[in-house]
This record gives C-alpha cells, sequence and structure tokens, in this order.
C-alpha cells in the first residue's frame, strides 16, 4: 500500500515537473512573442515579435485606408478620406493588447491565457476612434445636400413688421448607423459600400412661448444704431438692422430640459453691411518712394500708414453693445453707439527703414527700342513705365507685372491702341504695354533673377527684336512675374530717352555672374512664323553654377492674326 503511494506521488510529480518544463520551455519561446491561435480580423499573428505583428497590421490598413470607405445615396457615391472623417486606428495598441494576451503580471493569469489559447482561438479586435467633431464637420460640408434640415419657428422682417415662420419636420443623415457601418467596415477591414439612411428631426423649437423672442426683437428695433469712427458716423437703417436679427433655438432657463426661441446675431449681414463702409473707412499704406542718385538711394515721398476696418473686431463691438440684456428688455436709451475698431497698418517701406534695405548697387539694365510707334502707343508706353517708378521688391519676394500695373483703362489715362486678342490685333486702352513688360523682363533676366512666369507673343513683333527676348502681358494673365532671389531688396526705376524704355534694378550685389546665350532663330518659315531660344545662366561669386533657364519662343505667321479696324 506504501509502495503504491509513493509511485502515486511519483507520478504526480512527474506530471507537475512536465507541465512545469512545458510552461517554461513555453515561456522561453513565446517571451517576446504573440502566443498560438491569437487573431486579428481572422489572421493569425502567432509567433511574430511586436515588431512584426505592426508592420502586417499596418501593411493591411495601409491598403484598407487608401481604398476609403464608399457612401451612397440614391444616384450618388461619395468617397471619405479616414483623414477628413477623423476615423484614427491605433495599430500599436491593438498589437499591444494581443501580445498582452499571456504576458500580464500575474502568473495565474497568463497560464489561463495560455491554457485557452490551446483550446480556443483567440480574437483581437482593432482599436480605433472616430473623431466626433471631425466626424459632424464632414457630414456637415459634404453631406449636406442631401439632407432637409428641420427648420424651427422664427419671424422674417418685412414690411415694418415681423411676420411668424412656422417650424417644418426635416429629414437628416442617421449620424449613429452611418458610425455604426463604417465600424463594422473598419472591424472587418473591408471597404464595402455603405448606404446612407435619412431620419426624421422635428425643429427645436415650434413655437414662440409667450412671443418673449418677438418681443425682444421688437424692443432692439426701436433703438437707433449709429456707427462710428473719428468724425464719420452711419445710422443704420431699420431694414438693415432687421437683418441683424436672427432666431434659433435656446435653452429655456425655466426648465433645462425644454428649449425655446430667442435671438441670434446673424453675423454675415452684418459683415456685408460693414463692407459697404470699408471703401469709406480704408485706405491703404503707402511706401516711402525711392530713387538711386549718386550712388545712395533718396526718397522723394514720404511713406504714409493705412487704415483698416477690423471687420471681425467691429462685429464683436457691436454683438457686445446692441445685443445685450437691457436692449432685449427695451430698458435702455433709445440711441445706441457702436464705435468702429480701425486698425493702423503700416507701410512695408517706411521713412526710416531705407539705411537697412541694403540698396548699394546697380544689378542691370535693360532696354527696348519703340521707333516707329504710333502717337497712342508711346502716350501707353510713358503712362506704364511710370507705374514701376520706385517699385520695391523684397527679398524671396516674387513680383507679378500685372499686379504692379493695376487697372488699365481710360480713367487711369491710357488711350486705344493695338493689342493682339483672340486671334486678331485690335484697338484696346494700353496697347503697347508689352513694350513695358518686355523691357522688365529683359532686366530680371540679365539681373540673374528667377523668371516664374513669362510667355511669348502670338506672332514676331517688330517692336521687340531680338525675337525671343519678349515678354506679352493681358491683366490677369498672361503675367510676367520673377522672384528676387538677390539677399537685398530690388529697388524698380524706369526711364523713357527718345524712343527707347530702360529699366534699372538696384540691389546688393552678391558677386553673381550672369551669362546670356542667344537668343537663337530656328524653324523659320517664308510665312514669318519661327521659334527660338534665349539661355540663361547663373553663377555664384566661386563661378559654381546655381541655375539655367531656358526661354523657347514659338511664333505663329503675322497673317493668321489680321488687323481690325487699325489706328492712324
Amino acid at each position: 500500500m506504501k509502495k503504491n503511494k509513493i509511485i502515486f506521488l511519483i507520478i504526480i510529480f512527474l506530471i507537475i515537473a512536465s507541465i512545469g518544463a512545458v510552461i517554461y520551455f513555453d515561456n522561453q519561446k513565446y517571451s517576446d512573442k504573440i502566443l498560438p491561435n491569437v487573431f486579428i480580423n481572422g489572421e493569425s499573428y502567432s509567433d511574430l515579435t511586436i515588431q512584426e505583428a505592426e508592420n502586417k497590421l499596418e501593411e493591411k490598413i495601409k491598403g484598407f485606408q487608401e481604398k476609403g470607405i464608399s457612401l451612397a445615396y440614391k444616384n450618388a457615391s461619395y468617397n471619405m478620406s479616414f483623414e477628413e472623417m477623423g476615423i484614427n486606428i491605433n495599430t500599436r495598441k491593438t498589437i499591444s493588447n494581443a501580445f498582452l494576451y499571456g504576458h500580464k503580471n500575474s502568473l495565474v493569469e497568463n497560464l489561463k491565457d495560455k491554457i485557452n489559447t490551446y483550446r480556443n482561438d483567440i480574437s483581437i479586435s482593432l482599436v480605433y476612434e472616430i473623431e466626433e467633431e471631425k466626424f459632424g464637420d464632414y457630414i456637415e460640408k459634404n453631406l449636406s445636400e442631401i439632407e432637409n434640415p428641420p427648420k424651427d419657428f422664427g419671424y422674417k422682417y418685412e414690411k415694418d413688421e415681423f411676420a411668424p415662420i412656422p417650424a417644418e419636420s426635416g429629414m437628416v443623415i442617421n449620424a449613429n448607423k452611418l458610425k455604426n457601418d463604417i465600424s463594422q467596415n473598419i472591424l472587418e477591414l473591408e471597404n464595402k459600400p455603405i448606404w446612407i439612411e435619412l431620419v426624421q428631426k422635428d425643429p427645436e423649437a415650434s413655437a414662440d412661448k409667450n412671443n418673449s423672442a418677438l418681443s425682444e426683437a421688437k424692443n432692439l428695433l426701436e433703438k437707433k444704431i449709429v456707427l462710428k469712427y473719428n468724425s464719420s458716423q452711419w445710422k443704420v437703417q431699420k431694414e438693415d438692422f432687421a437683418l441683424w436679427l436672427d432666431f434659433e433655438a435656446k435653452d429655456n432657463p425655466d426648465n433645462k430640459s425644454e428649449k425655446i426661441l430667442g435671438i441670434k446675431t446673424n453675423e454675415e449681414k452684418i459683415k456685408d453691411y460693414l463692407l459697404t463702409l470699408v471703401p469709406q473707412t480704408n485706405s491703404a499704406p503707402v511706401n516711402a518712394q525711392l530713387e538711386f542718385k549718386k550712388g545712395k538711394i533718396e526718397m522723394f515721398s514720404l511713406s504714409q500708414e493705412g487704415i483698416i476696418l477690423d471687420i471681425k473686431k467691429s462685429i464683436d463691438e457691436i454683438k457686445k453693445i446692441i445685443f445685450t440684456e437691457e436692449n432685449y428688455k427695451g430698458d435702455s436709451k433709445t440711441e445706441i453707439e457702436v464705435q468702429l475698431i480701425i486698425e493702423k497698418v503700416q507701410p512695408e517701406i517706411t521713412t526710416e527703414s531705407i539705411d537697412n534695405m541694403g540698396i548699394t548697387a546697380l544689378l542691370a539694365t535693360g532696354e527696348s527700342n519703340f521707333y516707329g510707334s504710333p502717337k497712342n502707343r508711346k502716350h501707353n508706353i510713358a503712362i506704364g513705365a511710370a507705374r514701376f517708378q520706385g517699385i520695391l521688391v523684397g527679398p524671396g519676394d516674387e513680383f507679378s507685372f500685372n499686379e504692379a500695373l493695376g487697372d488699365v483703362g481710360p480713367k487711369e489715362g491710357y488711350l486705344p491702341e493695338l493689342v493682339i486678342k483672340k486671334g486678331e490685333t485690335v484697338p484696346e486702352y494700353g496697347g503697347g504695354l508689352c513694350q513695358v513688360s518686355t523691357t522688365a523682363f529683359r532686366t530680371a533676366v540679365q539681373a540673374g533673377l528667377e523668371i516664374t512666369e513669362r510667355k511669348n507673343h502670338a506672332y514676331p513683333v517688330k517692336y521687340y527684336n531680338p525675337q525671343g527676348t519678349d515678354a506679352t502681358i493681358y491683366p490677369p494673365h498672361p503675367d510676367l512675374s520673377f522672384k528676387n532671389n538677390t539677399p537685398a531688396y530690388i529697388l524698380i526705376q524706369t526711364r523713357v530717352e527718345g524712343n527707347k524704355l530702360f529699366f534699372d534694378f538696384y540691389g546688393s550685389d552678391d558677386k553673381r555672374e550672369v551669362k546670356l546665350i542667344g537668343p537663337y532663330i530656328y524653324d523659320k518659315q517664308e510665312d514669318g512664323s519661327m521659334k527660338s531660344v534665349w539661355t540663361q545662366q547663373v553663377y555664384d561669386k566661386n563661378e559654381e553654377l546655381l541655375f539655367e533657364k531656358k526661354f523657347y519662343s514659338a511664333y505663329k505667321s503675322p497673317a493668321l492674326y489680321p488687323h481690325k479696324n487699325p489706328l492712324e
């Protein structure tokens, strides 16, 4: 009997020892790996390290995310990205959860986990979140067209009184179902199309309880609103002021579970009104006007600060002063004054900043010859060139010829002259301004500046010889633009001498060297069509090539652009 007991104990010991050995070696094998029979979305991640598992899951998620999520409603379809919908899948947390199965701090729990993996498949769900704010924003911005939101009770001001607008129920997207369907796609990592469902939504305020909102609106409209700035003032007409009032559902202070009708400000309408005042309030800052004489900059016109109406701050001031409890109740004075908020804007180039601009040398001079031009063309060239006198281009800034030129018309002093337009050569105000843009282009190229936009004329024009060095403009496009890639400001000066137009660019000499190759004419035909190429090479002070730019031009036959109503 005693012998049998000993044998039994030995057997028990051997069993325990065997289990212990299995557990020990199993622990060693899976110390840094996911346990057997652990699955994510039906796919095994067993025997993988955390990094291997993350790489595998990220690869699957990448393909899933690239396809996006497809939504459908009736005949319309929408494809949304995970980012714009605020959907974030946490790969690291998901794999961490998979690895933690059998790798907890408790030996007993780990043993239970390991035994369970031998008996059952363990399914780990993806960890993800859908950001409520982004999700709601996406629906509002991209899917609102399929909704018919409910309309709260309200009023519309017409014929000196408020007419009631009845409440209406509406149909809106079932956001909870949509979110659940998206969640199901994420958990299954499948890009199945999701059908959008609409549900009925009732208005929050179906009536104006005790006519309290109507009473407040009437009290407000009894006020005379005066907007002021310095000595200027504007009396807001009642019809305009009524547009500033809007109605919305708000919490009932006496019953938090109930919504009542209240007043809100219509900021867009206030903004629209303030924008009508801008021409009377705003004045643009004026840069100091400079010229380069005797090796230094001299000022010939002082700078002036500008002022602008701060729309946002003025709206806030209007809301703070007009839309108050005492005005709602009609207890305040009948006339309400609001001081508009004006901001001062400093000019880019002030009288005091001249010495810090680094303008010490002539960078390049460009010229063109307009000999033979009619009187109107010469007149337009002179006016156009004067627009660029004293212009400053900051370091790193991009210069736009059309932007600097401004409006072109009779009010600016321009006369009709021939331009190339829509397959014809026709008279138009400002004809001849391409002489100015061409000269500016040649100067910028010679100064080693980076040309960012330039287009040649449709056909060869005699005023722009040699062909290939011209630049046509017609606001807003085509334009001539270049980037100031020098370390200092560039001062532009223009001058007309006889039949020649000159542009002078002054700035800081960084010892760059500019080589111009060409222009070379090729593929020249009997009908006057031709092609050309002009190459700009810019080297630094160490003779290293900074950049190279080729300007290709393709000119059609002049016969294709007949002159209509030619000017004498």
